[in-house]
């Protein structure tokens, strides 16, 4: 699967505002299948949806572009051409069209809880001690 179509899942997910994907039922396809069609006026099979979004199948252009449309795009192409990725060539170098965004990695959130964690119950022993 490409990097474009987890975009466009993702987008559609955000305009949903649902659970995440990975909760889904066959009936939260159908009722996507639903709104897609009030929205474009283009049926799309539920089962279809759901095969899209578990797998890696690459889907057919029809579906493509009724999901590109009910995330308010033209077509596939025009979702593909407006969220390309790459490089660009400047004067000085190359810049990243789409820079990395900065995540804390989870061993550092943990670390973090755990830490707050035992320095809370220090705290109270602390309270409880100068009583």
């Amino acid at each position: 699967m490409t990097q474009h179509t987890t975009d466009l899942k993702y987008q559609i997910e955000r305009i949903l505002n649902w659970e995440p994907s990975s909760h889904w039922r066959p009936r939260d396809f159908v009722q996507l299948s639903d709104r897609i069609h009030t929205y474009t006026h283009q049926r799309i099979d539920a089962l279809e949806l759901q095969v899209f979004w578990q797998t890696s199948e690459v889907p057919s252009p029809d579906l493509l572009n009724a999901l590109a449309c009910f995330a308010d795009y033209t077509d596939w192409d025009d979702f593909y051409e407006r969220n390309s990725y790459g490089t660009v060539d400047v004067e000085d170098g190359v810049a990243l069209t789409h820079p990395p965004m900065w995540e804390i990695p989870m061993k550092w959130v943990i670390a973090i809880c755990w830490f707050s964690v035992i320095a809370s119950v220090i705290v109270a022993v602390l309270l409880v001690w100068k009583r």
